[in-house]
């Protein structure tokens, strides 16, 4: 993934790509939170996607939050976090991402 996708058709082309690259396959995005902000421009968003990891048949449900910057009805920045633990628990994939970590000090 690029660090960055600029306008709004590279945003969709990043997402889509992105999804359809993974073994984990979104089907639904639940219980959907929109908290106040004190900056009339910034939404912030919970949300938890659903869906089924392809190469296990074994359904998936992933946290996340975005945090959307809007000026002038156009989305102008977003950061996109999503629980990486539970990604990994989802690719059935913990032990790995442990031995990452610990190989990093």
């Amino acid at each position: 993934m690029p660090p960055r996708h600029e306008g709004r058709e590279e945003v969709r082309a990043g997402y889509r790509a992105a999804w359809s690259a993974s073994p984990a396959q979104p089907q639904d995005i639940r219980d959907v939170v929109v908290h106040d902000s004190t900056d009339p421009e910034v939404i912030t968003v919970e949300q938890v996607v659903t869906g089924t990891v392809t190469t296990t048949g074994q359904p998936f449900s992933l946290p996340g939050l975005l945090v959307i910057r809007v000026r002038d009805g156009q989305i102008v920045h977003v950061r996109d976090y999503m629980d990486g633990l539970g990604v990994a628990h989802a690719m059935d994939r913990p032990a790995a991402v442990v031995a990452s970590l610990s190989d990093r000090h």
